[in-house]
């Protein structure tokens, strides 16, 4: 329940962070070139208020378990009773300091009573000397209570719910870095597609210029400018597009990029970085890692957690079969002036004992338990299974990746050449506008399409690091 409140809370803050996204972007005008990634996920761990959420659940938990210590704190108390009229008149004063422990379900204790006046004979236990009685006992269970009762419990799944919202925080820190991450890839391919996509407009646009210049001098057909510049205004279009896509990616970093004060940082779309350092190189010494990485997945903490949980209420359940003997054991001394009964050392020692007939109660609770514990172990191990599939499949995916990149770069060094020799050929006469035209939109083409496997190369090996939960940790 601990885990479900602070889940909720961190989701509640997240729709209330997404609604004032665009308000704070169109308030926040000044631009500033693009982060490192590294940079970038420093930005989001210590200043992104979605994480600053979690982390606030971090100490929520941590005062659930100080709540649990408390039941262990020890306590004083005094009770007074005085007999005001009657034919008997006395008044009689009880202070008692006691300080719990773990084991037995103890407690040792020390008291302290003085009384005064005249009391009936059947009341005569709370008469003492003139000084009063003093007394230290300790009180035990010896059956049920003995191993584990409800404090230890709770003080128990305390801890174990603290270390629950770690892991999960964890999880949820590392999706969140992923989608910042993802966000950041998804600008910079665009914002590469455009300035890519840039240059050839460029370069088509000084050949438009010497087209004119032919076609004036007569050495060219006007059609042939014509679909020249139908061919740039095809590229002008896409360039548009493109735009549009990096424009709106940008606008989206900026949710995840913030200052140390947490406000929204707004990226210079136009400008990407030459070389974002990427931090999240994949080779064979590294996949050994991410692979074992997959043990420890916070996802699977979570779960192995949760059933150290439910193992406690387990055994607290069976611990409610069985019968309650406690033994409460005591050496008083009174001090002072009074009947002689109450001179001396007094040693008590006292039995309890009882046990609910049927008890069906803590039998049905101990089946609900026991198929709980049942149910996670299915869930652990699908779980497992579900991670490591994950794995596998983006894995899969980043060897194609690593095939496709070397065949996209070389399809955009062949476009280019054919390209070239195309416009070679069309200024000695041997070629047309058409085949022209046909071999420059291939080029941007292939361009487009290597800038988009080298990113996707980026995504997939982010998709492996993300897989196995190492996101969070690169900034530890």
């Amino acid at each position: 329940m601990v885990i479900r409140r602070f889940t909720l809370a961190v989701l509640a803050t997240v729709a209330v962070i997404s609604t004032h996204v665009s308000n704070a972007v169109a308030q926040n005008k000044n631009t500033r070139q693009a982060p490192s990634i590294d940079a970038l996920i420093q930005s989001m761990v210590n200043y992104h208020p979605y994480v600053r959420a979690i982390n606030e659940g971090n100490y929520q938990a941590a005062a659930e378990l100080e709540i649990a210590r408390s039941s262990f704190d020890p306590f004083i108390e005094q009770k007074t009773s005085s007999r005001v009229s009657g034919y008997y008149d006395g008044t009689n004063l009880t202070q008692r300091f006691s300080n719990p422990f773990e084991d037995f379900n103890g407690s040792v204790y020390t008291e302290y009573r003085i009384s005064d006046g005249d009391f009936p004979v059947y009341e005569a236990d709370y008469e003492t000397l003139s000084g009063g009685e003093a007394s230290v006992g300790i009180a035990i269970s010896l059956l049920k209570n003995r191993e584990l009762d409800k404090r230890r419990t709770e003080l128990a799944n305390a801890g174990l719910a603290t270390s629950q919202w770690q892991a999960l925080a964890t999880s949820l820190i590392n999706d969140f870095v992923y989608k910042g991450i993802s966000e950041y890839v998804a600008w910079y391919e665009s914002a590469l597609q455009v300035n890519a996509v840039t240059e050839l407009l460029n370069t088509a646009t000084e050949r438009e210029r010497a087209l004119v210049t032919r076609v004036e001098k007569g050495d060219l057909a006007n059609v042939v400018l014509t679909e020249f510049k139908a061919n740039i205004l095809q590229q002008r279009l896409l360039l548009a597009e493109l735009k549009q896509k990096r424009d709106a990616h940008a606008q989206m970093l900026s949710f995840y990029w913030r200052s140390p004060k947490g406000e929204m940082l707004i990226v210079d779309e136009a400008n990407p970085p030459k070389d974002i350092n990427w931090p999240f190189w994949v080779g064979n010494g590294q996949l050994m890692t991410l692979r074992n990485a997959l043990r420890n997945h916070p996802e699977l903490d979570v779960m192995k957690l949760e059933q150290q949980v439910v193992n406690n209420k387990a055994a607290l359940a069976s611990n409610a079969l069985l019968p309650k003997l406690d033994l409460k054991a005591s050496v008083a001394r009174d001090i002072g002036s009074g009947p002689s009964n109450l001179d001396g050392t007094e040693t008590k020692v006292g039995l309890s004992f009882s046990y609910p007939l049927g008890n069906r109660k803590a039998k049905a609770e101990q089946a609900q338990l026991q198929s709980k514990q049942r149910e996670l172990e299915h869930k652990l191990t699908s779980t497992e299974q579900a991670i490591t599939q994950r794995f596998e499949q983006a894995l899969v995916y980043w060897g194609q990746a690593k095939d496709i990149v070397a065949l996209q770069s070389e399809n955009a060094a062949l476009a280019k050449t054919l390209s070239k020799v195309e416009k070679t050929r069309f200024d000695a006469g041997d070629s047309d506008m058409f085949v022209l035209n046909a071999r420059a939109q291939n080029e941007i083409k292939a361009q487009i399409k290597e800038i988009k496997a080298k990113v996707d190369l980026l995504k997939a090996e982010l998709t492996l690091y993300k897989e196995a939960a190492m996101l969070h940790s690169l900034n530890n």
